[in-house]
């Protein structure tokens, strides 16, 4: 895949045109919960020590070593990577892989192709959604980290993901919720009411409560432990499971 024919600014290669409105309500949330990270943190993640990369650790650590027992090369994908420290983690498995952070936020992904400089990674401002065709049959796995939250149509992303996919390439979702449909309502309400409470209300138009159905497909590689029992024990890990769908 040629990316040097693309538009470039701040050594982020630029698909489609830019369209910042997610970016500036995104943004403006993470500054009011504090979660904007100066260079030399994201450089720490996961192993920041505060606010939920305490539960990030194990979930990033699970994932590293899968990926680390494939024998081949491999393309890889990170679909929402903002501040690419997670593209950075799977870099660092083999010189050998080549592995695309893709995002809509162009603030994080200059950030991240200025923390993380390693040649076997390329950041791109990319609506995936207008690039089925520059992507397609491109990659051996396909992760959505955090991510998946940010996308309005799981169907058709499932469907645009897939096309991306190599024969027997695996799309992973990770640390990101699905709900029972009788939850998604007060789910829904919880968001709303939170943004509203912040002052950025406009960021819970681009937030999904995405019904687990839609995965029923995909396996299932860990469970999130929520009892009590785990809780007493004050297990630091994800409170999301971990899903692997497997193109045959």
């Amino acid at each position: 895949m040629d990316l040097n024919h693309l538009k470039q600014k701040h050594n982020v290669y630029y698909l489609t045109p830019e369209d910042t409105k997610f970016s500036e309500y995104y943004i403006a949330v993470r500054e009011k919960e504090n979660r904007v990270l100066s260079d030399n943190d994201v450089r720490k993640l996961p192993y920041l020590k505060r606010n939920e990369w305490l539960l990030r650790e194990k979930s990033t650590e699970r994932i590293l070593n899968y990926i680390s027992k494939k024998s081949n090369t491999l393309n890889l994908l990170d679909i929402g990577c903002g501040n690419g420290w997670f593209t950075n983690k799977m870099a660092e498995i083999s010189k050998r892989n080549r592995i695309i952070g893709i995002d809509v936020n162009s603030l994080e992904l200059e950030q991240a192709s200025r923390v993380f400089k390693t040649k076997n990674i390329n950041f791109v401002y990319a609506d995936i959604f207008k690039a089925t065709t520059f992507f397609e049959a491109q990659f051996d796995i396909i992760t959505l980290n955090g991510s998946i939250q940010y996308f309005k149509d799981l169907p058709l992303l499932k469907s645009h993901l897939y096309s991306f996919l190599k024969p027997k390439g695996e799309i992973h979702i990770l640390d990101s919720p699905f709900y029972n449909a009788s939850q998604i309502a007060q789910a829904k309400k919880r968001t709303a009411d939170y943004y509203s409470q912040i002052g950025i209300p406009n960021m819970a138009a681009n937030y999904y409560h995405h019904d687990e159905k839609y995965i029923a497909e995909f396996e299932m590689l860990y469970t999130a432990k929520r009892s009590i029992f785990h809780r007493f024990l004050n297990r630091k890990d994800s409170p999301f499971s971990w899903y692997r769908f497997r193109k045959i």
